[in-house]
């Protein structure tokens, strides 16, 4: 696939890859770079493409999981990065809140894969499950068992 081929297969996605990093980043230069990262390792593995049925879910579940990952590093590095408060207006119980955020958004990058992925696409994405079924070829009660299996889960862990 040469230059052309590949912006013309990639760019249509670019919004929505973009929007998908945003809403789990919520910072625009990361969500960018997780971009930018996604089409360049894209483009290193552009001559297996070709087997890849469905480009858009593709493509949005390599961008959920970098930013998924840049999450997990920020939250391993004491970074709360989405989490940063102000001096001015810090109190308690939006603190906590925060920083129960902060430990969801890294149970959710922990979660295995059809769980972090559909969880991440119905509760913070605010997908439908035709849409998501639609995206990652799972019928709906695979889904809604993926996902009742993935908060469960969450739950557990931030409760104990």
């Amino acid at each position: 696939m040469d230059t052309a081929g590949f912006k013309q297969c990639m760019m249509p996605y670019a919004r929505q890859m973009y929007a998908v990093a945003l809403s789990i980043l919520k910072d625009s230069s990361d969500a960018e770079d997780v971009v930018q990262d996604v089409f360049l390792r894209m483009w290193e593995k552009r001559s297996g493409m070709s087997s890849v049925t469905n480009l858009k879910a593709y493509l949005l579940s390599a961008v959920r999981n970098r930013s998924f990952d840049i999450m997990e590093k920020r939250r391993s590095d004491g970074d709360k990065g989405v989490m940063e408060l102000s001096d001015e207006g810090k109190d308690a119980g939006q603190t906590e809140s925060k920083d129960a955020v902060s430990r969801i958004i890294g149970l959710i990058a922990a979660l295995p894969e059809p769980q972090r992925t559909v969880i991440s696409m119905h509760d913070i994405e605010g997908m439908e499950y035709d849409e998501i079924s639609r995206l990652t070829g799972m019928n709906e009660g695979a889904l809604r068992t993926a996902l009742s299996r993935a908060r469960r889960r969450i739950r557990e862990i931030f409760k104990g």
